[in-house]
């Protein structure tokens, strides 16, 4: 895939995203109540994601083992749209569920910008071998990037829970998973090492050390 198209993808989502956080933010000042402020920061923190993945496309290389499968496409543009099709929360919504929605998605684009960081140039979009990654963030679980972006997501759906929500999320988690599995097939023929690292790294869920199978 191209990356210039890529990146002009992200791009037009992060601006989209970010001039409606700042019209939520002017609501916000205007306004001079907690609230708003709670719903600018939903906006903030969803073009922080955004913004997040268009830096790292701007900075990968060309992969090792390009992705040509069809699967691989539908799944990645299920998930950029699953991501961006969450909806604000409405006027009706819960200030308590604003907060711990809040709460989550900041830890999660946390957890969710270290781990591109730890990734490196070796980040991509489709589900192509660029490099073996296991420190930092890598060393928890075999896709820290897809956890703190579904995690970054679940905090907006907490926040502003709804059947689109919901359905929007949904769509992005099956996506998701169709791309863990493509990646680690490209992995595991790229690189042989692959199977000892995920024979002892959980693939999405942190387990303690004492819990995860062991190395053979």
């Amino acid at each position: 895939m191209s990356r210039g198209l890529v990146s002009a993808v992200f791009a037009l989502f992060t601006l989209a995203n970010l001039a409606e956080a700042a019209g939520r933010i002017e609501d916000a000042i205007a306004a001079g109540t907690a609230r708003p402020w709670l719903v600018a920061g939903y906006w903030v923190l969803k073009t922080g994601v955004v913004g997040v993945f268009f830096l790292a496309v701007l900075r990968r290389p060309e992969p090792l083992r390009p992705s040509r499968e069809p699967v691989a496409f539908a799944a990645c543009a299920l998930a950029i749209l699953g991501a961006v099709a969450l909806r604000a929360p409405g006027p009706d919504a819960s200030t308590a569920w604003l907060v711990a929605g809040e709460a989550v998605a900041l830890a999660s684009c946390g957890f969710l910008l270290a781990s591109v960081l730890a990734l490196g140039t070796c980040f991509g979009v489709l589900p192509e071998a660029r490099g073996l990654v296991t420190r930092g963030p890598y060393r928890l679980v075999r896709h820290p990037v897809y956890l703190g972006e579904l995690g970054a997501c679940a905090g907006l759906v907490i926040g502003a829970p709804s059947a689109w929500n919901l359905t929007a999320a949904a769509v992005l988690l099956g996506a998701q998973l169709v791309r863990m599995r493509l990646e680690e097939r490209a992995l595991e023929t790229e690189f042989p090492e692959y199977a000892a690292y995920a024979a002892h790294t959980p693939r999405l869920i942190p387990m303690p050390v004492r819990l995860r199978p062991l190395e053979v």
